[in-house]
């Protein structure tokens, strides 16, 4: 037994939590059952700690035992679109770091959830790949690694190599895909301390600027708040701002990065671009000092949670960690509601309207443009029907062609393989501004609607074939089918926009899917040989939304001489 007062509380209080809850039918009595269970117990209260699951549910997802890829939990977060992925080391003393060895074993396990490979897993790892590849494959969805121990020191510069390594690799300024948090002996013993009932924030004055204030159905307060206040909460909470909110901060998005960008250029203008952000507080309390007068107001908030404006407040305190002074130039509108006399129904629907409003995309602005209206004219000779308004619902294939396939599909046409790539990346780009390229480049007065309704009619081909061929696949072959489609779209249509009667006449949708489907065949291995020969370390989703890594994997190919004729 542990001669740390401290150690034997959480440990303590970890057998009070889970005994009977964890599954140690696989531990055998001569085994360090013990060590094991608390191992277990600490892999399930990270889950606890980082995605606010209960007990029972986080015992689910231990994945802890023999060949466990040095993974001792898995918890795919839907709602949050995070993949936690959990290592756990129990320090009997209370002390120590966690070392190099532990990291790279770490981290070898989430290389390996990354590029899908799980032979020789355990059972419990083998339960998980449907919940990895759906966080694989999806946009908008992070692993979240987490290292949880019981020691009292923070991870050093040294031991982090493997894992910076690995960040390094995998993120980049378009996409953040791994975020890591490491969980010590004093988080350990501070959440078991608090109970589990330690999400209450409370924010103690709080200025509010140029205020006012709603009295029915609901007590609301609304006005303009200094943004370095926000990146202060943010500093001091992290994630627990957002504990009610339908998704967390997701890092280096397209949109986070401009949140940014104007935060560091115009954060005078901030106010007049930015949403702003909405808080449910369980009660608010105004003060009387600072608030005799609407100019200011001074406020203690209870319970609060922000459930709209995550990515605004999780961006604004990635830029307060490095420059305060810049931040606080900025000032964001700001809804605080009292939900003291509100019921749990009303909370959840404030929550869900307020993330789920209408925006208006670029293609509404794209609609404005009379060249679609001309493509609509001249595809209606030819029997289909071109949707490219707001509001436009794809109903029968067979006759009907949206603006996003068609961009999509002339992006996969230009001989000039960077726009492919930007369609991966941030496809919303293609019709950011439709006075310039690369939307005038793809969608102009010459636009040929027969090129543009024969290369829709080939993407949806190529998607179909790499679906099928994703099922036979494994490994960063099958990584290249999911995240590739872009890459294959373009190598597939430059040779096929070669054929008779591509640019003059709706070709043979049983010839083109027979080609198409040939060439997708041809493709994968050339295309994964010439990935892993030049950026093994790298991960294929960040690969295919790199013009650079793409225009080398296709000269690497050597196209014309990979695919037969």
């Amino acid at each position: 037994m542990s001669t740390n007062i401290n150690m034997i509380r959480i440990s303590t209080k970890l057998h009070e939590l889970y005994d009977g809850q964890l599954d140690m039918s696989d531990i055998k009595e001569n085994d360090t059952q013990n060590r094991q269970f608390e191992t277990r117990s600490l892999a399930a209260l990270a889950l606890m700690i980082k995605s606010g699951i209960d007990v029972a549910s986080s015992c689910l997802h231990i994945t802890d035992g023999y060949h466990d890829m040095g993974i001792d939990a898995i918890y795919l977060d839907e709602k949050q679109k995070q993949l936690f992925v959990v290592q756990s080391k129990w320090r009997d003393d209370g002390k120590g770091a966690v070392s190099q060895d532990e990291m790279h074993t770490f981290v070898e396990g989430i290389k390996r959830i990354i590029n899908f490979d799980t032979e020789g897993a355990n059972s419990k790892i083998l339960a998980k790949k449907s919940d990895m590849e759906l966080a694989l494959t999806q946009i908008g969805y992070q692993i979240h690694a987490v290292f949880i121990h019981t020691g009292n020191t923070k991870l050093t510069d040294y031991a982090s190599r493997p894992l910076n390594e690995l960040l390094n690799s995998t993120n980049d300024d378009v996409d953040t895909l791994i975020v890591f948090d490491e969980i010590l002996y004093q988080d350990v013993y501070a959440y078991l301390a608090q109970g589990q009932d330690n999400d209450e924030i409370t924010l103690d004055d709080v200025i509010l600027s140029n205020w006012g204030k709603i009295d029915s159905p609901f007590t609301a307060y609304y006005g303009t708040i200094s943004a370095a206040a926000i990146g202060g909460w943010y500093r001091e909470y992290g994630n627990r701002l957002f504990a009610k909110n339908i998704r967390f901060y997701k890092g280096n998005t397209d949109v986070n990065e401009g949140i940014k960008r104007v935060l560091l250029q115009e954060p005078e203008n901030f106010y007049y671009y930015n949403n702003g952000i909405k808080l449910l507080c369980k009660s608010i309390h105004r003060k009387a000092k600072d608030s005799t007068t609407n100019v200011t107001g001074l406020f203690m908030l209870e319970g609060v949670s922000l459930v709209n404006g995550a990515q605004t407040a999780g961006s604004i305190g990635a830029v307060f960690m490095e420059n305060q002074e810049q931040v606080a130039k900025a000032n964001v509108m700001v809804q605080i509601i009292d939900m003291s006399q509100a019921s749990d129904e009303a909370a959840t629907q404030i929550t869900k309207l307020s993330n789920t409003q209408n925006r208006i995309e670029n293609r509404d602005f794209a609609s404005l443009d009379p060249t679609q209206e001309k493509i609509r004219q001249e595809l209606s000779f030819s029997h289909f029907s071109y949707l490219y308004k707001g509001g436009d619902k794809i109903t029968d294939p067979d006759t009907q062609v949206t603006f996003d396939e068609a961009i999509v599909s002339l992006a996969c046409l230009n001989e000039d393989l960077a726009y492919a790539t930007l369609a991966k990346r941030n496809v919303g780009a293609l019709s950011d501004d439709i006075t310039k390229a690369p939307y005038k480049v793809l969608m102009n007065a010459g636009t040929n609607s027969f090129e543009l309704l024969n290369s829709v009619i080939i993407v949806r081909y190529v998607d179909k074939a790499l679906q099928l061929k994703k099922e036979t696949l494994t490994g960063r072959e099958r990584l290249v089918t999911i995240h590739g489609n872009r890459f294959v779209a373009f190598c597939v249509l430059q040779k096929l926009k070669a054929m008779k009667g591509f640019s003059n006449s709706v070709l043979s949708s049983e010839e083109l899917q027979r080609y198409v489907k040939k060439l997708v065949d041809e493709l994968i291995a050339p295309i994964t040989l010439a990935m892993n020969e030049m950026y093994s370390e790298s991960y294929p989703a960040n690969i295919f939304k790199n013009a650079t890594k793409c225009k080398a994997i296709l000269e690497r190919m050597d196209i014309e001489n990979t695919i037969e004729s």
